[in-house]
């Protein structure tokens, strides 16, 4: 079952059919103290006995207007009332694409491969896909190992190329996943609620992905089986009204379809969504793919102010080094790491010891 909030009881069964299709069975309505309409709807059959509707007690007039207020104040950023999908047109955000050519990029790095570490790594990392530049630090880094050994050395390397900085789950702290479509941003915000249920807390669901082939089942598949609450949202506005009225106690977490971050109006209705809700963008890459275009995606969003990056599906490729040399060109930190495709194994805090031994592990071209 999925909750829908608009201005009228009519928006909110046309977002109820737009997520569930023709076939969505309102299960209840509530009238909300700020005026709008809250629709409780599934794509199951009607229950034998129909809820009635319900109305929403009675508030005290300060808290009635504290909540108006709250919903009729305007965010800062533009065009909150338009969906995601709407292109705007010429934006000043455009240049949030960012020089992508950097021109005055330093040459790659010439590799002596008359010297012993720069061969071993070499050995280890290139099949991986790991690009030039990342290989010359990690090779660097490896020299500073105290023990001469391939684990130690990756350790070594991997320690010394990237800082490590997993998320922190509270209310407070809102996360907004963006990313490529088939990144696994969904699996992400429920592998990150289920880790907010397991260390006590409780966690807020909103999607604003609904349009994808899928990805209402998708989400509500993963908060029924977590139990904690989801919102589908088609704008901003959606956002500050769920967060207004349900004020969540535990961690907030929002997933974003796979837009273009070349777009300016992607880029424009991203940041319009950041703003409601006043998040951290965290980028999601899998582990594997065309490093060159993960490189223009990851400068992109460090463009946009993405700053830490979550790499998945480390379990479905051997060759992971294209995420890994995107998130190092665009100087992101490594937030989590996930090796599973179940929700119950949740994400793995970053670190330069689950590389070392996952590069080791699997070896493009080496026989188990």
């Amino acid at each position: 079952m999925m909750k829908f909030i608009a201005s009228s009881l009519d928006a909110a069964k046309a977002k109820a059919r737009r997520a569930l299709g023709e076939k969505a069975v309102i299960i209840s309505v509530r009238d909300l103290p700020s005026g709008d309409v809250e629709v409780q709807a599934s794509d199951k059959p009607m229950p034998a006995a129909p809820m009635a509707r319900r109305l929403e007690p009675t508030f005290g007039e300060e808290a009635r207007t504290a909540i108006d207020e709250r919903l009729a104040r305007p965010s800062s950023g533009a065009r909150l009332n338009e969906p995601l999908e709407q292109r705007y047109g010429e934006d000043a955000l455009w240049r949030l694409k960012g020089d992508l050519t950097r021109a005055g990029r330093t040459a790659e790095p010439v590799l002596d491969m008359s010297d012993e570490t720069v061969r071993g790594m070499t050995d280890i990392l290139k099949p991986h896909g790991v690009g030039d530049r990342l290989l010359a630090d990690l090779i660097e880094g490896a020299r500073h190992s105290r023990i001469n050994e391939d684990l130690y050395r990756l350790e070594t390397a991997f320690n010394e190329a990237f800082t490590y900085a997993p998320l922190g789950l509270a209310p407070a702290s809102p996360i907004m996943l963006v990313g490529p479509t088939g990144a696994g941003k969904t699996s992400c915000a429920a592998k990150l609620a289920a880790s907010a249920a397991e260390a006590g807390g409780g966690a807020f669901i909103m999607t604003a992905d609904a349009g994808r082939a899928g990805a209402v089942e998708q989400i509500r598949t993963y908060c029924d089986s977590l139990g904690v609450d989801y919102f589908v949202v088609d704008t901003p506005q959606d956002v500050e009204r769920a967060l207004a009225l349900n004020a969540p106690t535990g961690a907030v977490l929002l997933d974003t379809p796979g837009v273009s971050p070349f777009d300016p109006g992607d880029i424009a209705a991203l940041k319009c969504f950041r703003e409601a809700l006043n998040a951290e963008a965290v980028l999601v890459l899998p582990a594997s793919g065309d490093a060159e275009e993960f490189k223009e995606w990851t400068l992109a969003f460090r463009d946009f102010g993405v700053r830490r990056a979550i790499i998945t599906k480390f379990d479905a490729t051997k060759r992971v080094g294209a995420a890994l040399t995107a998130a190092h060109a665009g100087a992101l930190s490594l937030a989590h790491f996930s090796e599973s495709a179940f929700i119950s194994d949740g994400l793995l805090p970053a670190s330069p010891e689950f590389l070392a031994r996952r590069l080791l592990a699997s070896r493009p071209g080496k026989i188990a």
